[in-house]
């Protein structure tokens, strides 16, 4: 379980998609990070598989993979890390799985000088009753509230801290950008939908 809050960016230093798929980034990890532990990469839950130094390696699952944005991204990319919430933590940011749903596309970008509206398309329309006015969605690992909502698309607004200390700095119009839609949101639909 996660908050959506990230820990650090790391690095992209590579991605094998063969046969048993495996990314791997360079971070500096604490040690109760070991081998096992579930660590939040770009939003998904990730299984710790190997560490060398500041070197760690994650399985990746083929529908991962598929759902993920991580095949787009080249070598040196930055990465959202987010460590596992712990039980007597503080609950900041919004109740996060590492589930991701998909990916959503950078619409649109526009700064201004208190924050920065970052609009994305969705493709799946199915996704429409997840997404909510002021409600919370997860991209690339960071909670973030809803700011606009049309039928294909919605916006959130990027405080400069978060846009200084996350990879959304580096975001450019047309990108991929991972997405978990509002746990919440899903269970309460799938619990009253006849």
């Amino acid at each position: 379980m996660f908050t959506g809050l990230v820990y650090k960016t790391g690095v992209l230093i590579g991605l094998e998609t063969s046969t048993v798929p495996v990314i791997t980034i360079r971070v500096s990890l604490p040690d109760s990070i070991k081998i096992g532990s579930s660590v939040a990469i770009n939003g998904a839950c990730l299984t710790v598989i190997s560490i060398k130094d500041d070197i760690y390696k994650f399985n990746l699952s083929k529908e991962t993979l598929s759902l993920s944005n991580y095949s787009d991204l080249s070598k040196g990319s930055y990465i959202n890390i987010e460590l596992p919430l712990k039980l007597n933590d503080f609950l900041d940011g919004h109740m996060v799985s590492g589930h991701i749903d998909g990916t959503v596309r950078v619409r649109n970008i526009k700064s201004n000088k208190d924050s920065t509206k970052i609009s994305f398309t969705f493709q799946d329309k199915l996704w429409k009753k997840y997404i909510i006015y002021k409600g919370s969605v997860t991209l690339n690992g960071i909670s973030l509230t809803v700011s606009e909502k049309n039928d294909s698309f919605f916006s959130v607004d990027i405080i400069p801290h978060t846009l200084s200390n996350t990879n959304l700095m580096y975001l450019k119009k047309g990108e991929r950008v991972n997405i978990e839609l509002d746990m919440i949101a899903k269970y309460i639909y799938n619990i009253t939908k006849k």
